[in-house]
């Protein structure tokens, strides 16, 4: 199974080889990447787009295709660490944002689904503490401006809920047809564009992009890569999760067009239409990367919630995405340590509306302009007060992997024939450390356990199949090739005697 929104095939770019010059090379073909090329390319610059994979189809393709103003921490939350102007400021950066989306949609000709609905958050139980907590988001909505209700029900759903607050006028699409509608627009636009081509290389002294077969060069680098390739310090002061999505098609005409976070059960629903049929969308069981339960299914977990308050059909698709969680509740958006480094990264569950948002920053700042916006989100900014938790919190999980990882394993006396058939453990073999995957017909696949972006072991993830870091989030498929960084190369395989 796969995400719901990856439901076609658009036309694919060449690799690239060889040499290519741009006046900004954007290394991510994202939402953040697609929309900064997209109004780069119509200032007038030379754009070339580099993207490991095919475009969309990481984590904005494994989003929930939700758009809203309010940010998925909580407005609460981001008034605790920013005063109102502030906070203000990037809500209407973020409504703005929204406002693009569909005006680009329509200017373009984009089937992406995109409509204007309300964003219900409730929450269903009256004596959890979520239904304080949701009280004081409602207020903070409110303090800025934003279109707040409150109530006690979430008009045409089959929930009960003891408090709900509504924002009017938020949006849901499909972000991966409109990831695919700015690549063709790109295309005619005469922007050169790379897929399959992994970037494993950033000169930044020379300008150069390099891949394992060409390189670019060029006067900015934009990276849109949800996470800064390779080292930097802003990976410190960051949290990592892994959060899981799945879908069904509903039995019966179903609840009304809506988005719906239930906060006590910490679950995103919507509703989705495709070929003709109404779905049920919900994403949860969010858990730092690396750090889950190996046997976790968090798949059925979901399925399991969607059944017990809805008619479906059988689960058609089910997918995973991956966020960064800046540590003082805003991304990071703007010039790196390099002046021609541009960045945009910590955008946590919000990063189809922050991503596009930094389109608008990332035109700016090559354009030379400066503004309030660009001075908030710049990621050269320095709170360490409203930073300390993450960083700790970061920090400390690097630590404790660094180390007592490796003296798990030591004390491990487990052997192969302990690691299950389709399943994954970290073993000494002969001496040596290694990770160990075992195929569904018996094939025993060893790699380094150590992730080379900064020496921590990977964890075996079960319902991902694949060997995730807990330091700073870079993941592996069993083959040990990156599946996304930081990381810019892959676990070093191992030979099994067995």
């Amino acid at each position: 199974m796969d995400s719901v929104w990856i439901d076609g095939v658009p036309s694919p770019a060449a690799c690239l080889t060889g040499e290519a010059e741009a006046d900004v090379a954007v290394v991510g073909a994202g939402i953040t990447g697609a929309v900064t090329a997209l109004r780069l390319a119509e200032a007038g610059l030379k754009v070339a787009v580099l993207e490991a994979r095919s475009a969309g189809e990481g984590n904005t393709g494994r989003s929930t295709g939700n758009l809203y103003a309010t940010v998925s921490t909580g407005l609460a939350t981001l008034r605790d660490k920013w005063d109102d102007e502030e906070a203000r400021l990037a809500t209407a950066a973020r409504a703005a944002a929204i406002d693009w989306i569909e005006e680009t949609a329509n200017r373009l000709g984009i089937d992406c689904g995109l409509r204007r609905v309300p964003l219900h958050q409730c929450v269903l139980n009256a004596g959890s503490t979520a239904h304080e907590q949701l009280r004081r988001e409602h207020e903070a909505a409110e303090a800025l401006g934003l279109p707040a209700e409150w109530g006690d029900a979430v008009p045409g759903w089959p929930l009960s809920p003891a408090a709900v607050h509504t924002l009017s006028r938020q949006a849901h699409f499909n972000p991966y047809r409109f990831v695919a509608g700015l690549m063709a627009a790109l295309r005619e636009r005469g922007v050169a564009l790379y897929e399959h081509s992994r970037v494993v290389d950033i000169d930044a002294s020379e300008g150069l992009v390099i891949t394992r077969e060409g390189r670019v060069r060029a006067r900015h680098i934009v990276l849109a890569t949800h996470t800064p390739a390779g080292f930097n310090a802003l990976q410190a002061e960051m949290e990592v999760y892994r959060e899981y999505g799945v879908a069904a098609p509903l039995e019966g005409e179903g609840p009304s067009d809506a988005s719906v976070w239930v906060k006590d059960g910490k679950h995103s629903v919507r509703t989705h239409e495709q070929g003709g049929r109404r779905y049920i969308v919900m994403v949860g069981e969010k858990h730092k990367t690396g750090e889950g339960d190996e046997h976790a299914d968090y798949f059925g977990r979901l399925r399991d919630f969607g059944r017990r308050h809805f008619r479906l059909g059988e689960f058609t698709h089910a997918w995973s995405a991956q966020q960064y969680t800046s540590g003082d509740g805003l991304p990071y958006i703007g010039r790196s340590a390099h002046d021609n480094v541009l960045i945009a990264t910590g955008m946590g569950a919000d990063g189809l509306t922050w991503g596009t948002v930094a389109g608008a920053v990332i035109e700016r700042l090559v354009k030379g302009d400066e503004d309030a916006l660009t001075r908030l989100l710049t990621p050269r900014r320095f709170t360490p007060v409203k930073s300390a938790k993450s960083f700790v919190a970061e920090n400390t999980t690097v630590t404790k992997h660094m180390v007592g990882d490796r003296v798990e394993a030591l004390r491990s006396d487990e052997g192969l024939a302990d690691v299950p058939l389709g399943g994954g453990r970290v073993l000494r073999l002969d001496g040596e450390t290694c990770a160990v995957h075992r195929t569904r017909d018996g094939r025993y696949v060893a790699l380094s356990p150590v992730c080379p972006h900064m020496g921590c072991h990977v964890k075996w993830n079960q319902s991902e199949q694949s060997w995730d870091c807990p330091c700073h989030g870079s993941r592996f498929d069993t083959e040990g090739q990156v599946i996304e960084g930081p990381a810019l190369t892959g676990l070093e395989r191992r030979q099994v005697n067995r």
